[in-house]
């Protein structure tokens, strides 16, 4: 690609077309946070169709030799980013790792499947960007580890402004392959939404924590006994005079 918005929307209409990226402005998904949000990214469904699998992959793994040449070793986001990030390092022949977002309760208790030297040059691969709260429980993890971490590398960035800030906190570099910004735009223009909706989304990008709260389910009733018959007393049966 010429440059990175071209990039950015090709990679938006990969993913519309697959319908890896659905937007549903009036029956919203439920994210993990606990937010309601009309767009939602499954990853995993990239993996089952080659010809996108093979473009993301070679973009992720051109992306981290542009932006990072000195990567010497690739670490997954697990769960999501595990398929891909491993495509990815072999690709660039490096050695590869997933990261578990919280600590494992058995076995070795690991977070880091895999091995890393001290001070191995690694390069982090996500899925997608929001509040950045996995990808930098990740990067904590590899910092005490021992790793350098020096960058990440995504598919898909929300651009939330909250990640944004959270990434500029934790003072690390990242790159994405397409952006929310283009996501939205290729999906006008494939009548995927129209006007109305876009307007929808949008709001929802603005105040994602507060754009609708999260229905609260109805508290439900004791089922009631269902009202038996009285049964009628036995008579006793008095033996036959002879």
């Amino acid at each position: 690609m010429s440059n990175m918005k071209e990039l950015e929307d090709f990679i938006a209409l990969q993913l519309l077309k697959q319908k890896a990226i659905k937007l549903q402005a009036k029956n919203p998904f439920e994210w993990n946070t606990g937010w309601l949000a009309p767009i939602y990214f499954d990853s995993r469904k990239i993996l089952s169709y080659n010809k996108v699998r093979n473009i993301i992959k070679v973009e992720l793994s051109r992306l981290i030799v542009e932006k990072y040449p000195a990567a010497e070793a690739i670490a997954a986001v697990a769960p999501n980013a595990i398929a891909m990030g491993m495509l990815v390092a072999e690709t660039l022949d490096m050695p590869f790792v997933y990261v578990n977002t919280q600590p494992k309760s058995h076995g070795f208790e690991n977070r880091i499947e895999g091995d890393l030297k001290i001070g191995q040059k690694v390069v982090i691969v996500t899925d997608q960007l929001s509040l950045g709260t996995n990808s930098l429980s990740v990067q904590e993890a590899l910092l005490e580890s021992g790793a350098d971490v020096i960058g990440l590398v995504s598919i898909l960035d929300y651009e939330l402004h909250e990640g944004t800030i959270a990434f500029r906190e934790a003072d690390i570099e990242y790159y994405s392959l397409t952006s929310y910004s283009s996501v939205i735009e290729k999906a006008f223009e494939m009548g995927r939404i129209n006007g109305a909706e876009a307007e929808i989304i949008h709001a929802w990008h603005n105040h994602p924590d507060s754009w609708m709260p999260k229905p609260e389910k109805p508290a439900r009733k004791p089922a009631k006994k269902a009202k038996t018959a009285a049964k009628p007393a036995k008579k006793s049966v008095q033996p036959k005079k002879k």
